[in-house]
């Protein structure tokens, strides 16, 4: 999260700096959107559990089509997609198929207490919407995104299940297996001006068919509209 963080704040900073430059016909054109949501995982193994708030955040740039003279439009641009997956769970990887599977902590570790666990992954997306925009600011959007893993890791922190000791344990691993590398889905969002609600309604699992659970998840929030 830290990373998208970075890169989040240094897109903003490009993007204001390029408004300055350009026309006000293309600034009308172009637009952000932020979205800050949560994630709700649907069709869980039995005996894994989520939050009930499952942060994470998108990022997206998209230049605007208006058709005709009419209120409709075509967007695409592109965008990064950054998800968390906390439960009491996890991801181990079989030494013979290869396959995921999501298993208990307290199962592995009989007595393991722990503050955080969770899987976190993002994709580089590449959004397209048809959009409604009518005089009095009232805006509504349905689309379609298609995006590609760049980074996943799981982020531990509690009692030391590895060593042992009396001392908590931080612990973070990168590249979780069998995470699905391309994913896509519908999006859709409405609201007025600057301020809207969003969905994501994933047509992929978590992690690649066959390869580990078919859990998928289902993004709703809100979304930002600032420039």
């Amino acid at each position: 999260m830290k990373k998208f963080t970075i890169i989040l704040v240094l897109a903003i900073a490009t993007l204001s700096s390029f408004s300055q430059e350009i026309t006000e016909s293309t600034r009308k054109k172009f637009s952000t959107v932020i979205d800050v949501f949560t994630d709700i995982y649907s069709n869980l193994p039995k005996g894994i559990e989520t939050r009930t708030i499952n942060q994470g955040m998108n990022f997206s740039g998209l230049y605007d089509y208006r058709l005709g003279k009419s209120n409709l439009s075509v967007a695409i641009g592109v965008g990064l997609g950054a998800h968390n997956f906390y439960s009491n769970a996890f991801p181990v990887v079989n030494d013979s198929t290869g396959n995921t599977k999501l298993e208990r902590i307290k199962t592995l570790y009989p007595g393991t207490e722990y503050k955080k666990n969770k899987i976190s992954y993002t994709y580089f997306d590449i959004p397209i919407e048809f959009r409604l925009r009518t005089k009095d600011e009232f805006r509504a959007a349905v689309g379609f995104k298609m995006g590609w893993l760049i980074d996943s890791h799981t982020k531990y922190k509690g009692d030391d299940y590895l060593f042992e000791t009396t001392d908590e344990l931080g612990v973070k691993f990168r590249d979780v297996r069998n995470v699905e590398t391309f994913r896509y889905g519908i999006t859709a969002r409405a609201g007025w001006k600057f301020i809207n609600l969003t969905g994501f309604f994933s047509l992929t699992d978590i992690f690649k068919k066959g390869k580990g659970p078919d859990v998928y998840p289902i993004s709703v929030g809100i979304s930002l509209m600032p420039f």
